[in-house]
């Protein structure tokens, strides 16, 4: 009877923590700048996809897929329209390589965090890009190229927060 306590405490926290990155991805999303020269915008729902990798690991992915499904339930959580829809599949492979590479202590300080974080953008960018290219002749001009300064300010933050929070 006790092990089925404990089993179920510890199924309650995890899906507590996934349901909370979900979340805070969702409220992240509202913070939304629209540029004019592209149809992508720029929202701060990647930083919150960095910082739930850092914080959750490779369950960090199940968040991702969970603040998708709720878009595609009709909750009004996604700030975005077709052309985004690379960018948000990259969040959940981008969150899961992180999460890994937190898991596997691969990163261990300051610069391996931002180094991961780099790479997750980079997946981000790369997979928003490629799905773009179904519209545009221009892909990597729309969605690569005016998102770089952005990446390494949220990447920057995202280093920023994960160094006050963790001890390595």
């Amino acid at each position: 009877m006790e092990k089925i306590k404990v089993l179920r405490n510890i199924i309650s926290k995890e899906l507590s923590a996934i349901i909370g990155g979900a979340l805070f991805i969702s409220i992240m999303s509202k913070i939304v700048l629209f540029l004019p020269f592209t149809p992508v915008p720029v929202t701060m729902q990647t930083l919150a996809a960095l910082l739930v990798a850092a914080a959750l690991g490779k369950k960090s992915a199940l968040s991702v897929i969970t603040y998708i499904a709720l878009g595609l339930l009709g909750l009004p959580v996604i700030n975005a329209g077709m052309f985004t829809a690379g960018y948000i599949i990259g969040f959940a492979i981008a969150a899961y390589a992180i999460g890994w590479m937190f898991e596997a202590k691969i990163v261990r300080g300051t610069t391996s965090s931002f180094l991961a974080f780099c790479l997750g953008e980079l997946i981000i960018l790369t997979c928003g890009s490629l799905w773009l290219a179904r519209f545009t002749d221009s892909p990597f001009l729309l969605g690569f190229a005016p998102f770089l300064l952005g990446a390494l300010f949220k990447v920057c933050l995202a280093t920023y927060i994960t160094k006050k929070i963790k001890k390595w």
